[in-house]
Protein backbone atom coordinates (compact mmCIF):
# COMPACT_ATOMS: atom_id res chain seq x y z
CA UNK A 1 0.00 0.00 0.00
CA UNK A 2 1.09 3.49 -0.58
CA UNK A 3 1.61 6.12 2.09
CA UNK A 4 -1.75 7.80 1.52
CA UNK A 5 -3.61 4.62 2.17
CA UNK A 6 -1.74 3.95 5.41
CA UNK A 7 -2.48 7.44 6.67
CA UNK A 8 -6.17 7.05 5.88
CA UNK A 9 -6.28 3.83 7.85
CA UNK A 10 -4.57 5.42 10.84
CA UNK A 11 -6.98 8.33 10.71
CA UNK A 12 -9.95 6.00 10.67
CA UNK A 13 -8.57 3.96 13.58
CA UNK A 14 -8.02 7.10 15.66
CA UNK A 15 -11.53 8.32 14.90
CA UNK A 16 -12.99 4.98 15.93
CA UNK A 17 -10.98 5.05 19.17
CA UNK A 18 -12.20 8.55 19.99
CA UNK A 19 -15.82 7.60 19.37
CA UNK A 20 -15.49 4.55 21.61
CA UNK A 21 -13.94 6.67 24.36
CA UNK A 22 -16.78 9.21 24.10
CA UNK A 23 -19.38 6.45 24.29
CA UNK A 24 -17.73 5.05 27.42
CA UNK A 25 -17.68 8.49 29.03
CA UNK A 26 -21.32 9.07 28.13
CA UNK A 27 -22.44 5.74 29.57
CA UNK A 28 -20.32 6.18 32.68
CA UNK A 29 -21.78 9.62 33.50
CA UNK A 30 -25.39 8.45 34.14
CA UNK A 31 -24.08 5.56 36.18
CA UNK A 32 -22.02 7.96 38.27
CA UNK A 33 -25.03 10.22 38.63
CA UNK A 34 -27.14 7.28 39.75
CA UNK A 35 -24.52 6.25 42.30
CA UNK A 36 -24.24 9.81 43.57
CA UNK A 37 -28.02 10.23 43.77
CA UNK A 38 -28.68 6.94 45.58
CA UNK A 39 -27.40 8.08 49.01
CA UNK A 40 -29.36 11.31 48.74
CA UNK A 41 -32.55 9.40 47.92
CA UNK A 42 -31.94 7.04 50.83
CA UNK A 43 -31.38 9.97 53.20
CA UNK A 44 -34.61 11.62 52.04
CA UNK A 45 -36.58 8.38 52.44
CA UNK A 46 -35.14 7.86 55.93
CA UNK A 47 -36.02 11.41 56.94
CA UNK A 48 -39.58 10.98 55.67
CA UNK A 49 -39.88 7.70 57.57
CA UNK A 50 -38.62 9.38 60.75
CA UNK A 51 -41.18 12.15 60.34
CA UNK A 52 -44.05 9.66 59.89
CA UNK A 53 -43.04 7.24 62.67
CA UNK A 54 -45.06 8.00 65.88
CA UNK A 55 -43.33 8.54 69.20
CA UNK A 56 -43.90 5.45 71.42
CA UNK A 57 -43.90 7.56 74.58
CA UNK A 58 -46.52 9.91 73.15
CA UNK A 59 -48.64 6.93 72.07
CA UNK A 60 -48.42 5.39 75.55
CA UNK A 61 -49.40 8.70 77.17
CA UNK A 62 -52.35 9.14 74.80
CA UNK A 63 -53.50 5.57 75.45
CA UNK A 64 -53.28 6.04 79.22
CA UNK A 65 -55.27 9.28 79.00
CA UNK A 66 -57.95 7.61 76.87
CA UNK A 67 -58.21 4.67 79.27
CA UNK A 68 -58.53 7.06 82.22
CA UNK A 69 -61.27 8.98 80.40
CA UNK A 70 -63.15 5.76 79.64
CA UNK A 71 -62.87 4.63 83.27
CA UNK A 72 -64.25 7.96 84.46
CA UNK A 73 -67.10 7.83 81.94
CA UNK A 74 -67.99 4.30 83.03
CA UNK A 75 -67.91 5.29 86.70
CA UNK A 76 -70.13 8.31 86.01
CA UNK A 77 -72.57 6.13 84.08
CA UNK A 78 -72.70 3.55 86.89
CA UNK A 79 -73.33 6.27 89.47
CA UNK A 80 -76.07 7.72 87.28
CA UNK A 81 -77.66 4.29 86.80
CA UNK A 82 -77.60 3.56 90.54
CA UNK A 83 -79.02 6.98 91.38
CA UNK A 84 -81.86 6.57 88.88
CA UNK A 85 -82.64 3.09 90.21
CA UNK A 86 -82.64 4.38 93.79
CA UNK A 87 -84.89 7.28 92.87
CA UNK A 88 -87.23 4.92 91.00
CA UNK A 89 -87.52 2.64 94.03
CA UNK A 90 -88.02 5.60 96.37
CA UNK A 91 -90.76 7.00 94.12
CA UNK A 92 -92.47 3.62 93.97
CA UNK A 93 -92.18 3.20 97.74
CA UNK A 94 -93.67 6.65 98.40
CA UNK A 95 -96.55 5.97 96.02
CA UNK A 96 -97.24 2.61 97.66
CA UNK A 97 -97.08 4.12 101.16
CA UNK A 98 -99.49 6.88 100.13
CA UNK A 99 -101.92 4.24 98.87
CA UNK A 100 -101.61 2.16 102.04
CA UNK A 101 -101.98 5.23 104.26
CA UNK A 102 -105.18 6.08 102.37
CA UNK A 103 -106.64 2.70 103.36
CA UNK A 104 -106.06 3.22 107.09
CA UNK A 105 -109.17 5.38 107.69
CA UNK A 106 -111.20 2.58 106.08
CA UNK A 107 -109.67 0.13 108.55
CA UNK A 108 -110.60 2.56 111.36
CA UNK A 109 -114.22 2.64 110.21
CA UNK A 110 -114.33 -1.15 110.11
CA UNK A 111 -112.97 -1.27 113.66
CA UNK A 112 -115.67 1.11 114.87
CA UNK A 113 -118.37 -0.79 113.00
CA UNK A 114 -117.27 -4.15 114.38
CA UNK A 115 -117.19 -2.75 117.91
CA UNK A 116 -120.97 -2.38 117.59
CA UNK A 117 -121.58 -5.46 115.44
CA UNK A 118 -123.68 -8.39 116.55
CA UNK A 119 -124.00 -11.94 115.30
CA UNK A 120 -126.38 -11.22 112.43
CA UNK A 121 -125.52 -12.14 108.81
CA UNK A 122 -124.79 -8.50 107.89
CA UNK A 123 -122.21 -8.22 110.64
CA UNK A 124 -120.62 -11.45 109.46
CA UNK A 125 -120.28 -9.97 105.98
CA UNK A 126 -118.63 -6.85 107.43
CA UNK A 127 -116.20 -9.04 109.35
CA UNK A 128 -115.27 -10.88 106.16
CA UNK A 129 -114.57 -7.63 104.29
CA UNK A 130 -112.57 -6.36 107.25
CA UNK A 131 -110.54 -9.57 107.30
CA UNK A 132 -109.84 -9.21 103.57
CA UNK A 133 -108.58 -5.65 104.10
CA UNK A 134 -106.32 -6.71 106.94
CA UNK A 135 -104.96 -9.57 104.83
CA UNK A 136 -104.21 -7.12 102.00
CA UNK A 137 -102.31 -4.86 104.41
CA UNK A 138 -100.45 -7.77 105.97
CA UNK A 139 -99.19 -8.99 102.60
CA UNK A 140 -97.65 -5.56 102.13
CA UNK A 141 -95.88 -5.78 105.48
CA UNK A 142 -98.27 -3.35 107.18
CA UNK A 143 -98.43 -3.92 110.94
CA UNK A 144 -100.07 -2.10 113.84
CA UNK A 145 -97.79 -0.09 116.13
CA UNK A 146 -97.68 -1.28 119.73
CA UNK A 147 -98.89 1.47 122.02
CA UNK A 148 -100.61 0.69 125.32
CA UNK A 149 -98.11 -0.19 128.04
CA UNK A 150 -95.15 0.93 125.93
CA UNK A 151 -92.86 3.85 126.75
CA UNK A 152 -93.87 6.92 124.81
CA UNK A 153 -91.82 7.18 121.61
CA UNK A 154 -92.36 10.36 119.58
CA UNK A 155 -91.12 8.54 116.45
CA UNK A 156 -94.15 6.21 116.46
CA UNK A 157 -96.55 7.77 118.97
CA UNK A 158 -98.46 11.04 118.87
CA UNK A 159 -99.46 12.26 122.34
CA UNK A 160 -102.92 13.85 122.38
CA UNK A 161 -103.08 14.20 126.17
CA UNK A 162 -101.30 13.50 129.48
CA UNK A 163 -103.12 12.32 132.57
CA UNK A 164 -102.22 10.84 135.94
CA UNK A 165 -102.30 7.05 136.30
CA UNK A 166 -102.09 5.01 139.51
CA UNK A 167 -100.78 2.00 137.62
CA UNK A 168 -98.47 3.33 134.91
CA UNK A 169 -95.24 5.21 135.50
CA UNK A 170 -94.74 8.61 133.97
CA UNK A 171 -94.12 8.54 130.23
CA UNK A 172 -96.00 5.29 129.63
CA UNK A 173 -98.81 5.05 127.08
CA UNK A 174 -102.05 4.26 128.92
CA UNK A 175 -104.66 4.68 126.15
CA UNK A 176 -104.75 4.50 122.38
CA UNK A 177 -107.24 6.79 120.69
CA UNK A 178 -106.29 5.80 117.15
CA UNK A 179 -104.19 2.92 115.87
CA UNK A 180 -100.87 3.58 114.25
CA UNK A 181 -99.38 1.52 111.44
CA UNK A 182 -95.97 0.84 109.91
CA UNK A 183 -95.04 -0.53 106.49
CA UNK A 184 -91.84 -2.39 107.23
CA UNK A 185 -89.81 0.14 109.21
CA UNK A 186 -91.54 3.18 107.72
CA UNK A 187 -94.27 4.81 109.79
CA UNK A 188 -97.46 5.17 107.77
CA UNK A 189 -99.28 6.84 110.63
CA UNK A 190 -98.24 7.33 114.27
CA UNK A 191 -100.50 5.99 116.98
CA UNK A 192 -102.52 8.67 118.74
CA UNK A 193 -102.14 8.04 122.48
CA UNK A 194 -102.70 9.34 125.98
CA UNK A 195 -99.58 9.27 128.13
CA UNK A 196 -99.29 8.83 131.90
CA UNK A 197 -98.10 11.89 133.77
CA UNK A 198 -97.34 9.82 136.87
CA UNK A 199 -99.14 9.02 140.11
CA UNK A 200 -102.21 11.13 140.98
CA UNK A 201 -101.30 14.04 143.26
CA UNK A 202 -97.59 13.58 142.54
CA UNK A 203 -95.93 16.95 142.40
CA UNK A 204 -93.49 17.70 139.63
CA UNK A 205 -90.18 19.25 140.64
Amino acid sequence: MDNDTEEDLKTKEEASSNLAAEDESASAAPAADEKAGAPAAEDAAGQAADEKAPDPAALAAALAAEKDRNVRLYADFENFRRRMERERLETWSRAEHDLLAGLLPIADNFDRALAQAGDDPFSEGVKMVHASLLDFLKKRDVTAIEAVGQPFDPAIHEAVAYQPSPDAPEGTVIYETRKGYKAGEAVLRPASVIVSSGQPGEKKV
